[in-house]
């Protein structure tokens, strides 16, 4: 029967996962996938997060600051606040510029499921079997959250990309003795990860200590992030790259005052109002300590913190949020002296995909297409499970603990309902908790790991 079931996925997988796409890419059209969310259900929110990134460039040209996202000359019906690196807005927004706003839109989400399609075929064609390449290319093409990145038109695509590289160049590092062709390939992986993430959204800044600490991965890690700050430092210094800049003196004098950050520069507190200081090109990196420890009490907010706060009734301390992230920087001092080199880079591995779940347990401020970061994890467990990792007997479950993530929220079956916070307790469920599951699993796999290396005689 078990035979029977997975030669049957082998040979309609294709069929599956072309179908989804297919309704997926027409639903942007028609509005079929509308239902299963809030916004698209009662307000008018296609591409909100896209129009912002046209009028960065546009924004370059009028001698504006790309993060001036509604100042000069209006671009799109409306737009959410431009956030990225500023370089993705000259080498990448500005191709998309040249066009009618809603024209650019649908190029863009052609451009972002492309590369979500280049991701897929990254990764399955280092699938041991036919049946793990087909759903390889399911698992990371499938998913509701994916559905919305393309429908507001989010930037969001490079970061899956980017995470797809980097747990691709630690699976080939994990799998045995290496090639020289291998050990390049680890390298180019880990490298081009680490520069999409940095030039676009710097959700790999927290795995940087463990690619520091091995020495098989220091050395690219360095080379990226002498690239990063020299091409940042230059988009902070050029004055036509950062028209409305603040000057680097008082760039530095901000960045060294946390409070001033948190106080003055948190866009939601500033009911969307941009002060000088927010539309320096600085604002990409200082935007994160602004949001950090605020909460937005929002509909669309799918963060742990928000969760949590809606369960209790009243906001926790901002400290234990951050509990996460402590253990992984733990974790990520010890890994790194597991004298077994295979045994090393599977825990470096898990470590790695822990590190990326802690943006959704610890930041505040989580959109529901991020939750999209999570099918690289999804799409690489069939092919772990076949590689022989020793935490085998458990990917079965971390599989379908991740799977819940792809599936619609609760919304489908509250239309019409007050929103309450039971409603908004319910519509975040398979989100949060699937991905807090997650997180202790691959905890409890790393401490499993690190006791074989360091506490068995035989290790």
């Amino acid at each position: 029967m078990k035979w029977q079931i997975k030669n049957w996925l082998t040979y309609y997988l294709p069929l599956i996962t072309i179908v989804w796409c297919a309704l997926m890419l027409l639903s942007l059209y028609t509005g079929w996938f509308n239902a299963f969310f809030y916004d698209s259900s009662n307000l008018h929110v296609q591409g909100i997060d896209y129009f912002a990134l046209p009028k960065t460039f546009l924004n370059l040209k009028e001698g504006l600051s790309m993060f001036n996202t509604w100042g000069g000359t209006p671009y799109g019906p409306y737009a959410t606040w431009y956030l990225g690196h500023p370089a993705f807005g000259l080498f990448v927004c500005s191709w998309f510029s040249l066009f009618s706003p809603w024209t650019s839109y649908w190029l863009f989400v052609i451009f972002s499921f492309g590369i979500m399609v280049f991701s897929a075929w990254l990764m399955a064609k280092r699938a041991p079997s036919l049946f793990a390449k087909r759903l390889t290319w399911f698992l990371l093409l499938f998913g509701f959250p994916l559905f919305w990145m393309l429908y507001v038109g989010n930037m969001h695509a490079p970061t899956v990309l980017a995470l797809s590289c980097i747990f691709i160049a630690f699976q080939i590092a994990s799998s045995g003795a290496l090639s020289t062709q291998q050990y390049k390939s680890v390298q180019r992986f880990l490298m081009a990860g680490l520069l999409i993430s940095f030039f676009t959204k710097p959700i790999v800044l927290l795995m940087l200590p463990l690619l520091l600490l091995l020495k098989e991965t220091r050395r690219t890690t360095l080379i990226s992030l002498l690239i990063y700050g020299f091409v940042s430092f230059l988009f902070i210094v050029i004055p036509v790259l950062n028209p409305e800049g603040i000057g680097l003196s008082n760039v530095w004098k901000v960045a060294t005052d946390i409070s001033f950050i948190k106080q003055h520069m948190n866009i939601y507190q500033n009911n969307f109002v941009l002060n000088a200081y927010m539309k320096d090109n600085s604002i990409h990196w200082l935007n994160l300590i602004a949001q950090s420890d605020y909460r937005l009490m929002h509909i669309d907010v799918f963060s742990f913190p928000v969760f949590i706060d809606t369960l209790l009734g009243y906001p926790l301390n901002a400290a234990w949020y951050k509990i996460p992230i402590y253990i992984t920087l733990i974790l990520s001092c010890i890994v790194p002296f597991i004298k077994n080199r295979v045994l090393k880079f599977q825990t470096a591995l898990l470590l790695l995909m822990a590190i990326s779940l802690t943006f959704f347990l610890s930041y505040n401020t989580v959109w529901e297409y991020q939750y999209a970061s999570l099918l690289p994890i999804l799409a690489l467990l069939p092919q772990l499970y076949q590689n022989n990792v020793f935490y085998k007997k458990w990917i079965p479950l971390l599989g379908a603990i991740a799977f819940f993530v792809s599936l619609p929220n609760c919304y489908v079956f509250l239309h019409g309902r007050t929103i309450t916070p039971f409603f908004l307790l319910l519509i975040r469920l398979n989100r949060v908790i699937p991905v807090m599951l997650l997180f202790i699993l691959f905890l409890f796999l790393i401490v499993q790991a690190i006791r074989q290396a360091f506490l068995k005689k035989d290790a």
